[in-house]
């Protein structure tokens, strides 16, 4: 059994990443900071931590990386920078990115152990145009998880909570070449064997037109206009059944989160994160024990045919 709950912001008090807030493309080397996004994506986290250690018999493993076939490669006339975080035992650890440099482990991996322990991922970029073009390869990051139950006995439900939040914009000046200025950013989550769980597609074209696809409708483009800011966000709740002996896996060769831009008279930017987490791990008990309204009723019944027995008898 798996299933996928959209998690309502009002009611249900687990909060979401707040949207990264994008700077002015018209400021674009006022970027936001590794800094600042890691604060804010941990920021929504914090709040909905609970420092309790899960069943042992359920064994969670992970990574978050970059580019997982390559090196990230360069921006031309532009900036990207990105974070991995992990949260083991509800301590933080960062892996950053600047340009092309990655300072820290990469992948960052781990196993987890507490309700509340994850990995998560942000990349932005931007750039703008003009006497030469600006862009970025598309920058990736990648995702792994495996959720393994070693009871031999016992089921268990597990739930991960997934929150992403990502943004886009593109604008384009009159014209040089009124067809190259683009921003796009896709969000997703896999099982191994190619299931999608997550897909959230966003794209800003002033040439061409935006495109915008959600979870709850992934194959329905929603998409408005041309160009300008282009976002979405939102909290779901993955839930999985593992029976005695069961082993999920996460992550294939599809990205789980992917930018890429650029603009040659105009601009474009680009801030996309992604944190997933342990929401909850309980133990499927099986009643094996009567209750006591069920022990009450087999000692009225068997008090009521001794009784009918003796009568019987003393009429007889």
């Amino acid at each position: 059994m798996e299933s996928i709950t959209f998690k309502k912001r009002a009611d249900l008090g687990l909060q979401r990443i707040p949207p990264i807030v994008s700077k002015s493309i018209h400021h674009y080397t006022r970027l936001t900071s590794i800094a600042l996004a890691l604060t804010l994506l941990l920021g929504a986290h914090s709040e909905s931590t609970w420092a309790a250690n899960f069943d042992s018999n359920i064994v969670i493993r992970g990574s978050a990386e970059f580019d997982s076939t390559g090196s990230p490669s360069g921006p031309i006339n532009a900036t990207q920078a990105g974070s991995l975080t992990s949260i083991i035992g509800g301590a933080t650890s960062t892996t950053t990115l600047n340009g092309s440099t990655v300072t820290g482990p990469d992948p960052l991996s781990g196993t987890l152990s507490q309700i509340g322990d994850g990995f998560g991922i942000n990349l932005s970029a931007s750039g703008i145009g003009g006497t030469e073009p600006s862009s970025i390869s598309p920058l990736f990051g990648d995702l792994t998880f495996s959720i393994e139950n070693k009871s031999v006995v016992d089921s268990f439900i597990v739930r991960l909570q997934f929150q992403f939040s990502h943004e886009v914009e593109a604008t384009d000046t009159p014209p040089l070449n009124n067809d190259a200025e683009f921003a796009q950013s896709l969000i997703a989550f896999y099982k191994a064997d190619g299931t999608e769980l997550v897909f959230s597609k966003i794209i800003s074209d002033p040439f061409l037109g935006n495109e915008k696809r959600i979870p709850s409708d992934p194959n329905t483009d929603i998409g408005i206009g041309k160009g300008g800011l282009v976002s979405d966000d939102g909290t779901l709740l993955l839930t999985f059944l593992l029976s005695p002996g069961d082993l999920i896996s996460f992550g294939d060769s599809n990205p789980d989160l992917r930018i890429f831009g650029g603009a040659d008279s105009g601009s474009f930017s680009i801030n996309a994160s992604s944190l997933i987490t342990v929401d909850s791990v309980t133990k499927q008990v099986t009643n094996t024990v009567p209750e006591p309204e069920t022990v009450w009723l087999l000692a009225i019944g068997l008090v009521s045919v001794l009784t009918n027995k003796r009568l019987n008898i003393a009429f007889n």
